[in-house]
């Protein structure tokens, strides 16, 4: 009787190789994208003088009240994020169909840069210094009779007051979002309109947030990284922590416009391959320019710990 060995060599599947996903990365939704010309440029900056009440009444025959205003600027630096990977000629020639290396290898330099970007906007937008104001959340949101709606109503008070805006986003950590999704108190509000619309009927019944709460847009944050050494086993943690940011942003840039931050993008992503035929491979390289600049801390207020 013929052995399974006698009558079949193992060779790879064709159509399923398993590789692993991260989760999506919100840098983009938080600091928009601006494309800019020079690595390095000024903006202006405008206080808001009017909003203090002059003496503007005069009598018959009198001068005016002489008032000025000087604009301010700020400054932006752009930095290169730029990764390679050499293929040699060997490696691709003898590489089964679903190894694709040029592919993967354009894949992954991408991702890298991806996850340098999300871990320094995080880093922006979760430290407390880089927003006008803080709440406390108490009690904490996976507590007893959590006051989530007024904790996101004061940071949202604290930026009309500050920015002279609506906020209009909202980040939630996957931790922090599936803590909201479960409180009774939005499990009711959410019920009350699920006859509005099939949309907010999937969503319920997906056991997700609206895309929309409160007038703010929910960015869910749930993009992961490896803490550990190079070569040592993996530690897998979460880049967002659980400090909610409640800010406004402006998705179509202008002159007299208001937003948390932007980034400031000289050069969109590029992906460059250049043989060395001393290695006798081909490099392939990506980059992107760019800055992460805060534009202004008075658009945004951070809910600080909401969990125990």
């Amino acid at each position: 009787m013929p052995q399974r060995s006698d009558i079949h060599v193992n060779a790879p599947l064709t159509n399923f190789a398993l590789q692993f996903r991260n989760r999506a990365f919100v840098a983009q939704e938080v600091f928009p994208i601006l494309p800019v010309v020079k690595e390095s440029d000024i903006y202006y900056t405008f206080s808001r003088e009017e909003l203090r009440n002059v003496q503007s009444l005069r009598v018959a025959g009198a001068l005016a009240k002489e008032l000025e205003w000087v604009p301010g600027t700020s400054t932006y630096t752009a930095e290169e994020y730029a990764l390679r990977h050499l293929l040699p000629d060997r490696i691709v020639n003898n590489s089964d169909i679903p190894v694709r290396p040029r592919m993967n290898t354009v894949s992954k330099l991408m991702k890298w840069i991806m996850l340098a970007i999300e871990k320094n906007v995080q880093a922006v937008a979760q430290n407390s210094t880089n927003s006008v104001a803080t709440v406390a959340a108490s009690p904490k949101w996976d507590g007893t009779s959590p006051t989530i709606e007024k904790d996101i109503d004061t940071a949202k008070d604290s930026v009309r007051n500050n920015a002279g805006v609506e906020p209009n986003a909202i980040v939630l950590a996957e931790n922090v979002k599936d803590v909201v999704k479960r409180d009774t108190t939005l499990r009711d509000l959410i019920r009350y309109v699920i006859n509005v619309g099939a949309g907010n009927q999937g969503l319920l019944m997906n056991g997700e947030l609206p895309p929309v709460l409160f007038n703010l847009a929910i960015i869910i944050a749930g993009a992961t990284e490896d803490t550990s050494r190079l070569g040592a086993t993996s530690v897998i943690a979460k880049i967002w922590g659980d400090s909610v940011p409640v800010f406004y942003r402006e998705l179509a840039p202008s002159l007299d416009a208001v937003t948390w931050g932007y980034q400031m993008r000289v050069e969109n992503p590029v992906i460059r391959a250049y043989r060395d035929e001393h290695r006798k491979g081909e490099w392939i390289e990506a980059s992107v320019l760019q800055a992460e600049e805060l534009v202004t801390s008075n658009a945004a207020n951070l809910i600080v710990d909401v969990l125990s």
